[in-house]
């Protein structure tokens, strides 16, 4: 009992040395001791009757007005089930957060981990709960707090609560200056109402309601050059050339802005991706020697084919064009690019249903390569077939 004794006559003490006038708040950068005192309730399972007497003290920090650490040891005088005293202590760190610190009652909630020693028995513990503060002084508030302890022992979880009140003192801290009235000068002349002063503003005549910054001139948020008050496409990346309504440009018109167009001057009317480019699917059917049959095997690159039109069901024609690498006559490359260009066309209308006077067959031999013809790779990505969306087929 001499642990509560203690902590009885540190809050009497409290009540008999309050200053007169103080300004009671939260300070920064100050200790904190709080005695406490209270009540604890077990749970049924535990060793000890279900209640008796709690007590604490802890040592903390505000680091901030609302933030704080405190460090707790507590105590409670309780009975063994079987007869005896128990002891019970636990030590504990907590972190405290309080609500509305620079009024006299100060609301907080708090949580934080430890451990408890009951009779011989040591056990991990977390604790949260919450309590309030109302200050009767400068460095001086009662409190009032209410924790629920959890116990991880080996083979169950224990729930107790503590419930405690006592005195927290505040030692040294800063604490807000008090501020001192001035006196009212004559309110500054704003001409434009944009928010600055005349003596300030260095973009006089700004329209109404445009948004400025603290020259009194108008923002550019996205620096396209175009204000925002002007700007119709806010948000513009920097860099992208934009129009005089700060919208970026398209100069080939095919849908894709200037600055995500990775083909410049695509042709009027041309079917594109998203990255301004000619849209199209590169076919990898190999045929046999002198061949125009597609073996069962590039079932795959029919069915990449047809999901393809059927993406593109919007444009007017899709072309099929055959091409082959380098080897043999010209004449032969021509007549076998279009013969393996019009079997990949006679495939996805007879397999997969789609309308043959939407799909056109066109062979270009060994016009058009993409790779080196001197390599195999090379040859290999040469001999391909294309599907392109567009709105004129080629004669």
């Amino acid at each position: 009992m001499k642990i509560t004794s203690l902590i009885a006559a540190a809050c009497i003490l409290a009540c008999c040395t309050l200053p007169a006038v103080s300004q009671a708040e939260i300070k920064t950068g100050v200790l904190t001791l709080s005695p406490m005192l209270g009540g604890i309730t077990m749970e049924g399972d535990q060793p000890v009757d279900s209640s008796g007497l709690a007590y604490s003290l802890g040592l903390g920090y505000n680091f901030t007005p609302n933030f704080g650490l405190e460090a707790v040891l507590g105590g409670a005088n309780l009975d063994k089930k079987g007869g005896g005293d128990a002891d019970f202590w636990n030590y504990r760190l907590d972190a405290l957060y309080h609500f509305m610190p620079e009024n006299r009652l100060v609301p907080y909630l708090a949580a934080g981990a430890g451990g408890y020693t009951l009779d011989s028995d040591d056990e991990f513990m977390a604790n949260y709960g919450a309590g309030l503060l109302y200050f009767l002084g400068e460095n001086v508030a009662l409190r009032a707090d209410v924790r629920h302890m959890m116990g991880f022992n080996e083979s169950n979880l224990e729930h107790n609560l503590i419930y405690t009140a006592g005195f927290k003192f505040q030692f040294a801290g800063t604490q807000a200056p008090v501020k001192k009235e001035e006196p009212v000068a004559a309110a500054p002349v704003d001409s434009d109402g944009d928010g600055v002063t005349d003596d300030l503003d260095q973009c006089p005549d700004t329209p109404k309601g445009a948004p400025v910054d603290a020259k009194g001139c108008p923002l550019d948020s996205d620096g396209d050059g175009v204000y925002d008050y002007l700007d119709q496409c806010p948000g513009t990346p920097e860099g992208a050339p934009v129009d005089a309504k700060g919208c970026p440009l398209d100069s080939d018109g095919d849908g894709v802005y200037d600055y995500l167009d990775q083909c410049p001057d695509t042709p009027k009317g041309m079917s594109v991706d998203e990255k301004g480019c000619e849209l199209k699917l590169t076919l990898r059917i190999n045929f046999d020697f002198d061949q125009a049959v597609i073996k069962p095997e590039y079932k795959g690159e029919l069915d990449k084919a047809a999901a393809f039109v059927r993406a593109n069901a919007n444009v007017p024609y899709i072309l099929l064009t055959g091409h082959t690498d380098s080897k043999g006559k010209d004449a032969y490359n021509q007549r076998l690019s279009e013969r393996r260009a019009e079997a990949v066309r006679q495939a996805l209308i007879n397999n997969y249903g789609l309308d043959p006077a939407k799909l056109k067959s066109r062979g270009y031999g060994e016009t058009r390569p993409v790779a080196s013809n001197d390599t195999e790779e090379g040859r290999y990505m040469n001999r391909r077939v294309e599907l392109v969306c567009c709105t004129v087929v080629p004669e």
